[in-house]
């Protein structure tokens, strides 16, 4: 036998080896396939591994199976929907068996020369089959069991039969199983009346649901639509005009049917803990135990609006849960001057730098080219922290910004959990100007921080995830961080509270809670509209947050000039607070720190600018009650100790004119004697 025989006996020996060694493992692989004769499409409901959520109570509060959701038949559905996901999903669906074996060659030479798994090759029988009978780990022998049942499916039933159930159980993102549940929650109509446009729109949001929702990432969805529709003129299934006209039509989402969605938002902290995609979560039979008090938030979810793009947090600042909640609250957003106590004044009274009572210069100022205004454009002239707060003025809290120092202020921010972009680093930080915003769940989190006295706890829904054998495969930290000193925290509530009373958010005050602090925040567009407008109230016992605005980029949706934090915002939060009250609520103070006393100031000195307590000598009209933090009093006042004696000038005439020059401060008795 010859050398070159040799090798290429030793290669084909080899070759044989391997493929057999292949062959058992995938005969093994597809005998370890369970309930192999269950592949029954007329009874999915079976197959489908649900995810179950749980409400504080432990009991069921919904589940995202398919059991329950919308089903159409194929037969309404119009010739272009159909088209549109047959188009960008598997272009060969009435031709192949099962497989694109072409589409597996070509995905496999990519992916070996890429490096990495970079595209996939599954037919709409394997999508079928992944979403519905096996689960979503990304191994070898998943893949073959796929590939398998897949061949197997195709001999069982029909194309159409595939492909209709198919369309009943994919996932489409905030909830919706199925095209049908799909087009009532996106567009407000069935799946029988989607237009060219909307039914693109569908079979692009099923590759990223979340990357694509027209909810959450409008201009995503639209780029992606159009993808669709040119695969779709492409495949000469629409023309050249069809496709200009659906790439032309705006897409009118139904935000609020999405976007008000509990089981959204659970899915989405769920994703975030597991670090999966919301693909891999949908089909996972996992159960997720929530804080959520389901009496609350079904009481609640009366009065939540349905005019307004709008989401609602209500927190147990105890355990710092949350017990409430709709809207999306996890997408960032401008803080406009929610961000106040945050970036200003907590690391001012941090460092000592401010008290409550201290003067600060309210007036039109020129910070190195940066000249904010204040929102009604009135100035105070000199006023104090209290009131410049609680009233929300911005040249104070731009010049409390400046005192600090940036640095220390986007320090005090990431105690609180309100990190920023490297980009947000300038004074216009003062009234929550950001680059790219802050997520409504984290500003929440703040202001509970402040509700405990500066303890900052993890917050969320969930309190445990099991996975479908009840293994507990996440439970919630709660490790408590100071972000700020209670001295520190328990002034800024005080503060706050003047906001409901006579500041910013006075729509709370007929509440008649004594112990709610707010604030309130509103961010305008160029064209005087508002883009996001908030409330944010709490007590020692529930945080309640409030956001209306417009996240979709389109101007035509913002808020009018007159919607703003102390109005349609505050209103909102005024109504939870109605419910709250009706439920476990006590009105009880925060725990003052031993360190905060309540002292006598000399007002006199805010005269010169500064603060100064009261000594023995200030008269009782210059006294007032002010609280302070020991470990920063302020010096005693000096100006009545040395009382001078007024110089006296008689001018007479036909009038007899008396003139004296003493302190402004003090009052003089004027005695006429006649001799």
């Amino acid at each position: 036998m010859s050398k070159i025989a040799k090798i290429l006996f030793v290669v084909l020996t080899f070759f044989v080896i391997i493929l057999s060694i292949f062959s058992i493992y995938v005969f093994c692989t597809i005998k370890r396939i369970p309930n192999l004769d269950a592949l029954n499409l007329d009874d999915l409901n079976s197959l489908n591994t649900s995810i179950q959520i749980f409400d504080s109570n432990n009991n069921i509060y919904t589940s995202t199976s398919l059991k329950g959701q919308q089903t159409i038949s194929i037969d309404t559905l119009p010739e272009h929907t159909k088209d549109a996901f047959i188009s960008i999903e598997d272009k060969t669906f009435y031709s192949h068996n099962g497989l694109n074996y072409g589409r597996i060659i070509k995905a496999g030479i990519n992916n070996v020369f890429s490096g990495y798994f970079k595209e996939g090759a599954s037919t709409i029988t394997q999508q079928l089959i992944k979403n519905t009978y096996l689960t979503t780990e990304k191994t070898i022998s998943r893949k073959i069991q796929e590939a398998y049942l897949a061949l197997k499916l195709e001999k069982i039933y029909s194309k159409n039969k595939i492909l209709e159930t198919y369309l009943n159980v994919i996932y489409f993102g905030n909830g919706a199983y199925g095209i049908e549940s799909a087009a009532q929650n996106y567009f407000n109509k069935s799946a029988k009346e989607l237009s060219l446009s909307e039914s693109a729109a569908l079979a692009g949001i099923i590759k990223s649901p979340k990357k694509y929702s027209p909810v959450l990432n409008y201009s995503n969805c639209i780029n992606r639509r159009d993808v669709v529709l040119k695969s779709m003129l492409d495949d000469n299934k629409i023309t050249e005009q069809e496709y200009n006209l659906a790439k032309n039509a705006e897409l009118l989402i139904n935000n609020f049917a999405t976007n008000n969605d509990f089981v959204s938002t659970v899915l989405s902290e769920a994703e975030n803990i597991l670090t999966i995609n919301e693909k891999e979560l949908s089909n996972s039979g996992y159960k997720i135990y929530t804080c959520l008090d389901a009496s609350l938030q079904d009481e609640l979810s009366k009065h939540k609006s349905t005019e307004l793009e709008n989401c609602m947090i209500v927190i147990d600042n105890k355990t710092n849960s949350i017990i409430s909640t709709f809207g999306d609250v996890f997408s960032p957003r401008q803080p406009a001057s929610t961000l106040k106590p945050f970036i200003s004044y907590a690391p001012a009274l941090e460092a000592g730098i401010l008290m409550p009572d201290t003067p600060i210069l309210d007036e039109m100022t020129d910070f190195n080219g940066f000249t904010p205004k204040n929102a009604d454009n009135k100035y105070l002239g000199w006023t104090d922290v209290r009131t410049a707060l609680s009233k929300s003025l911005n040249v104070p809290a731009v010049k409390a910004l400046s005192f600090v120092g940036i640095d220390n202020a986007l320090k005090s921010l990431d105690d609180f959990g309100l990190t920023l972009s490297s980009e947000d680093n300038h004074l216009a930080l003062a009234l929550g100007a950001t680059k790219y915003g802050i997520s409504p769940i984290k500003i929440a989190n703040a202001y509970a921080t402040l509700s405990r006295l500066g303890e900052n706890k993890p917050l969320g829904l969930i309190e445990r995830i099991e996975d479908a054998n009840s293994n507990v495969i996440f439970l919630k930290n709660n490790t408590i961080k100071q972000a700020l000193s209670a001295e520190s925290a328990y002034l800024l509530n005080d503060i706050l509270k003047d906001t409901v009373t006579e500041g910013t958010a006075k729509k709370l005050k007929n509440l008649n809670i004594n112990n709610l602090c707010a604030k309130t925040g509103t961010a305008g567009a160029k064209d005087h509209t508002n883009t996001d407008a908030w409330c944010i109230s709490y007590t020692p016992q529930y945080t309640v947050l409030t956001w209306y605005g417009n996240t979709t980029g389109n101007s035509k949706n913002n808020l009018n000039k007159s919607q703003n934090g102390g109005s349609i915002a505050t209103q909102q939060n005024q109504k939870i607070w109605q419910v709250l009250k009706k439920k476990n609520f006590t009105d009880i103070d925060f725990v003052r720190p031993k360190n905060i006393i309540t002292a006598q100031i000399d007002t006199s000195a805010s005269e010169y600018q500064t603060l100064q307590l009261a000594s023995e000598n200030t008269p009782q009209m210059y006294q007032k009650d002010a609280l302070l933090n020991k470990k920063f009093l302020p010096k005693v006042s000096q100006r009545f100790d040395v009382i001078t004696v007024p110089k006296v000038e008689v001018k007479s005439g036909e009038n007899i004119v008396l003139c004296w020059e003493g302190q402004k401060t003090l009052n003089f008795d004027v005695i006429i004697r006649q001799n």
